[in-house]
């Protein structure tokens, strides 16, 4: 869409003094159940005009949060927010774990992402999709110092959910990912179409070469450290929009 900036604020809902510095996205099935938890933790909190785009503020600075599940889906709010003025895109959820190393619970940093979707395409990414190096190791510092277990590397996105036999886990793992997610990629050749920033922060929940698929049962402690992961990727996000506003 061809729109000036104005256009692109008019169609968002957004007044002239609510520029967002950023915008956080989350790839989760549960999309009332996550923006309601987001969004308790922000100020001047409401709806914008396109479904599922909230804006709010942390400790003043404006922003927008943004549940979207998929690589096609993931690059609406990055396009149209990046149009408004929007510095900076975040990517949270959850991902599977690829390596050994990879618990879940822990937390995966990607510094390139392989694209194995079909989004980034029409945003110029070819191959491999990258984040901002200062904001990959921003996010890294402020993960580990929540406590939580960081691997930062190299990821791979793909559209296809269901579509992870054991062969092909086998061979994403032989390829060194650490993790495979549905967004990431996309999140980042838009980002850059846009001349944003970009960074991912997705926390592991399947652990692929266990056969442990999101539906497997956890004990205790592990669905702990999930919602611990889970909760300090958006206190995290929250703090590198902060910070760019600074």
């Amino acid at each position: 869409m061809n729109l000036t900036r104005d256009e692109w604020r008019q169609m968002l809902g957004l007044r002239a003094d609510e520029a967002p510095v950023g915008v956080v996205l989350e790839g989760t099935w549960w999309e009332q159940r996550a923006t309601a938890a987001r969004t308790a933790l922000l100020e001047d909190v409401r709806p914008l005009e396109v479904p599922g785009y909230v804006f709010g503020r942390w400790h003043g600075v404006p922003l927008v949060y943004a549940c979207a599940y998929g690589a096609p889906k993931v690059v609406e709010p990055v396009h149209a927010l990046g149009s408004v003025g929007a510095r900076l895109a975040v990517q949270i959820g959850s991902c599977g774990g690829l390596q050994p190393s990879v618990a879940t619970g822990d937390v995966v940093v990607p510094e390139r992402a392989v694209i194995g979707e079909g989004a980034s395409a029409y945003y110029g990414g070819f191959g491999l999709a990258v984040a901002t190096p200062a904001l990959v190791a921003a996010a890294r510092a402020g993960l580990e110092g929540r406590g939580m277990t960081v691997h930062q590397g190299l990821h791979l996105t793909t559209s296809a959910l269901f579509a992870q036999p054991p062969d092909t886990v086998a061979r994403w793992q032989r390829s060194g990912y650490l993790g495979v997610d549905m967004e990431t990629s996309a999140v980042f050749s838009a980002a850059a179409a846009m001349g944003m920033e970009a960074v991912s922060m997705v926390f592991a929940w399947d652990e692929l070469l266990r056969g442990r698929s999101f539906l497997a049962p956890f004990a205790a402690d592990e669905q702990a450290r999930q919602r611990a992961a889970n909760e300090a990727t958006f206190a995290t996000a929250l703090d590198l929009i902060e910070a760019a506003a600074a």
